[in-house]
């Protein structure tokens, strides 16, 4: 029995000496993508060449590729910390393969930290599906990367220079993470994410990136509905959404009080969505709850009075209220388009009601009632005399 204990172990070393990865590639033969930016493409003749002035060619795709070589400090031919590739085709999969033609090194999608969409394709219904549909498919893109949308070209994003991170790749991947569960100027959105909502909804809300001269922030977003562009809101228009939709958020939330600003830090919030009858029509009741403290106040204002206190309350209380109602009208009338999920709050809480609107549910958003309320709690007010 230990015989052949012995023997199966000595086959076992010897496969495994003899086995390799029969796909396995070196790691300087590879172009390690760290962002991805897909546009339309829309022949300039100023700037492209005239050879590409074809109706076959449909994307633009850039490619950001750091400079390994000076990222470890070593000396190479080129100093600039990145390299930045761009490619055309007539479809995705075309589009990255021809970089790889001008390239002595083959694309790798593994480590990249973000993709970038332009808005000429965010307004391009099946460029967009097609999109969709390849970065999907495409094992090679984790579910996890990044997307922010771009009110101009992800080319010319990609080209931007960051002071704090030239990688812009991992600029965005960064600003993702240091800002979760605390930033309200936009909602994060993996390709996961994005996926889902399309799948889903056939529409979402996509994080917008701005170009500076010298910096980059995310804030605002794309408001895409049925595959297609719709506008963009601003970064107030995506918190009173936010409100919503989000729970434990943190926060700093600035309003006027008398003669002068306020701001109370939200250290904890909470929402709450129910429906209820009026007459014949939906009316959905939105409770928001916060608790937090006050940071900044007067010096010479007397906030020790517990009716003081009430008074700058209802001041924060009706500033988020008229926050959010000016969010919804904006989808509601502007856009006409349900990113903050009441459809679905609808359908589970009362799934016969659901039923008889489901069909026209675009109409029954468009004219519902809204009935906010919130309810804001200061629990502190920081060192005093």
């Amino acid at each position: 029995m230990r015989k052949n204990k012995i023997l199966v172990f000595i086959i076992i070393f010897i496969l495994c000496m003899l086995t390799g990865c029969w796909d396995s590639m070196s790691i300087d033969r590879r172009a390690f993508i760290v962002a991805v930016g897909i546009d339309k493409f829309i022949f300039n003749e100023l700037e492209d060449e005239p050879s590409l002035n074809k109706q076959i060619n449909r994307y633009e795709m850039t490619f950001a590729i750091p400079n390994l070589q000076k990222v470890v400090g070593e000396q190479g031919l080129s100093d600039e910390p990145r390299f930045v590739k761009t490619s055309v085709g007539p479809t995705f999969i075309n589009t990255y393969k021809n970089l790889e033609g001008r390239i002595n090194k083959n694309a790798y999608f593994g480590h990249t930290k973000a993709i970038l969409l332009g808005k000429e394709l965010l307004k391009d219904k099946t460029l967009l599906k097609e999109t969709l549909d390849i970065l999907q498919r495409n094992n090679q893109f984790s579910r996890s990367i990044p997307v922010v949308s771009v009110d101009g070209t992800a080319k010319e994003a990609l080209m931007a220079n960051a002071d704090m991170q030239p990688l812009i790749g991992i600029y965005i991947s960064e600003l993702f993470e240091n800002n979760e569960g605390v930033n309200t100027r936009f909602e994060q959105r993996t390709l996961g994410d994005l996926l889902k909502d399309f799948k889903e909804d056939k529409g979402a809300i996509i994080p917008k990136l701005s170009i500076g001269e010298k910096d980059i922030k995310i804030a605002g977003a794309a408001l895409v509905k049925d595959y297609e562009l719709k506008g963009w809101l601003d970064e107030y228009e995506v918190r009173g959404m936010l409100w919503i939709k989000k729970n434990n958020q943190r926060l700093e939330v600035s309003i006027p009080y008398k003669h002068f600003y306020i701001a109370y830090h939200v250290s904890n919030s909470k929402s709450k969505i129910t429906f209820y009858k009026e007459e014949e029509d939906i009316v959905c009741r939105v409770l928001v709850e916060a608790e937090g403290r006050l940071e900044e106040y007067i010096l010479d204002e007397n906030i020790l009075d517990n009716k003081e206190i009430e008074k700058v309350e209802d001041a924060i209380e009706k500033s988020i209220k008229e926050e959010i109602e000016n969010s919804i009208h904006i989808l509601q009338k502007q856009y006409n388009t349900d990113v903050i999920n009441i459809g679905k709050e609808l359908e589970r809480q009362d799934p016969k009601q659901w039923e008889l609107v489901k069909d026209n549910w675009d109409e029954v958003f468009e004219k519902m009632k809204f009935d906010i309320n919130v309810s804001i709690n200061i629990r502190r007010i920081g060192q005093i005399k």
